[in-house]
């Protein structure tokens, strides 16, 4: 089977949860080619559409294009693409059997996080009509139940769950004092480990206030943002191979992420069994408290202060048991190689 899987970046442009959902496609297609905006950028004239919140849909255009003329001169069998990287597919290559993977949605994000935000108007109102046209005449995937029922409630499609994955034998859990020690840190209490951008969307005043306040814990902050915080333990732009010890040498997973729909943080973190003190988004919204830690309702720092002492008297929580049950990579794979068939069958 010849597959093309489109998206906006690879991972060595962005370091992201697409980027990383792509590279676990290639391990499921071996053979297929992926195809991104740096390959295909002479498809259209060079222009920055961003003022008016159109660049990634210009950018899928000239994906769509380049995809079509690769197929012409030697056709696909299936095409895989990630959220409106694909926009103009069905234009410019009607007869290809494809998959639409929505890693999130732009009105979910709108109303979970964005208002009050300059981002509030334009994901609310103008991307979700492109991703409502890139979905035309494609198999809809959802990555988690929580995308599924926007998709559903807000653009009215119809879309087959298959949630992400993580490699367990790359993330494990490792002995906690020798993480603690490769990575310098000097503190023998409790440590939770915050992973991420540090913004508003992912509640990052509230990481702050806790370091600030909680003077018998240490906040690990893994982030990608330049962020300097006497009362943190700050790690930038880590490896995503080293990460494992970094969640090994904490002893909970903080996330007060506003909106999300399947952070690999999580699952990443479940697959090291830590523990979690979560907002109840994305993944969290349907998976039982007792399995994980503490699942709040609320962004705010008494809550999650609370949160902490609450996993810290509990016993020992395996949330590794529920990575191994639900994210394994096995179960990924099975699930796209099945998906596929179909679809190029249909």
């Amino acid at each position: 089977m010849r597959v093309a899987i489109l998206s906006w970046y690879d991972f060595d442009e962005v370091k992201g949860g697409t980027e990383l959902f792509v590279q676990h496609l290639q391990q499921v297609f071996p053979d297929c080619e992926v195809l991104t905006y740096s390959m295909s950028r002479k498809e259209l004239p060079e222009m920055n559409l961003t003022r008016l919140n159109v660049e990634y849909e210009r950018m899928g255009i000239a994906i769509s294009k380049h995809f079509a003329k690769l197929h012409r001169s030697h056709p696909y069998d299936l095409v895989i693409s990630n959220e409106t990287s694909g926009i103009g597919l069905k234009l410019v290559a009607p007869q290809v059997p494809a998959i639409q993977v929505f890693h999130f949605t732009y009105r979910g994000l709108a109303e979970g996080a964005l208002r009050g935000y300059t981002g509030y108007f334009p994901s609310r109102t103008v991307h979700p009509i492109f991703e409502k046209m890139t979905a035309n005449g494609k198999r809809v995937v959802a990555v988690s139940h929580k995308t599924r029922r926007e998709l559903e409630r807000y653009y009215g499609l119809a879309a087959h769950v298959i949630e992400n994955a993580v490699s367990l034998e790359d993330f494990r859990p490792l002995p906690r004092d020798d993480c603690r020690a490769r990575l310098g840190i000097k503190w023998d209490g409790p440590i939770g480990i915050f992973v991420g951008r540090t913004d508003a969307t992912k509640g990052f005043e509230v990481i702050q206030a806790l370091a600030r306040k909680r003077k018998d814990i240490r906040v690990l902050c893994v982030t990608g943002s330049d962020l300097k915080d006497e009362n943190m333990i700050v790690a930038s732009r880590v490896p995503n191979k080293m990460m494992p010890i970094y969640y090994s040498a904490a002893d909970f997973l903080l996330f007060p992420s506003r909106y999300e729909s399947a952070s690999y943080t999580t699952i990443e973190a479940m697959a090291c069994d830590l523990p979690m003190v979560a907002h109840r988004t994305g993944l969290f919204e349907d998976i039982e408290e007792k399995d994980v830690g503490r699942i709040l309702k609320n962004v705010n720092e008494d809550e999650f202060s609370k949160g902490i002492d609450d996993v810290l008297r509990q016993k020992r929580i395996s949330t590794r048991r529920l990575a191994e049950q639900r994210f394994s990579m096995d179960r990924f794979t099975n699930e796209y190689r099945a998906l596929a068939e179909e679809v190029v069958k249909g």
